[in-house]
């Protein structure tokens, strides 16, 4: 599953702190606090614990993006992050 992760955290330190903590769990940064990666629900569950060890006074939201929902979402552009939708190949056939 997609995770979305959002945070508003005022310390400096909290804020370094879970970038870093969401960067380790491999989530990409999409903007200063905007992070996006892939997870089971279970281990999404282990990450909340984890950031709750370090964010004491802010707010983290980590939000579920049904893998087949990525198949709704309008973009434009290049994403900053590694491509999320696995690429559509069209099989050709050579005679």
């Amino acid at each position: 599953m997609i995770w979305l992760a959002v945070y508003d955290i005022q310390d400096d330190g909290e804020r370094a702190k879970a970038a870093a903590i969401l960067q380790a769990w491999g989530f990409v940064r999409v903007q200063r606090s905007f992070f996006v990666g892939r997870l089971p629900r279970g281990r999404a569950q282990d990450l909340l614990h984890v950031l709750a060890r370090h964010v004491k006074t802010g707010h983290v939201a980590l939000i579920p993006v049904p893998d087949d929902s990525l198949d709704k979402a309008l973009e434009l552009g290049a994403p900053p992050y590694a491509p999320l939708k696995p690429p559509r190949y069209v099989q050709t056939l050579v005679v």
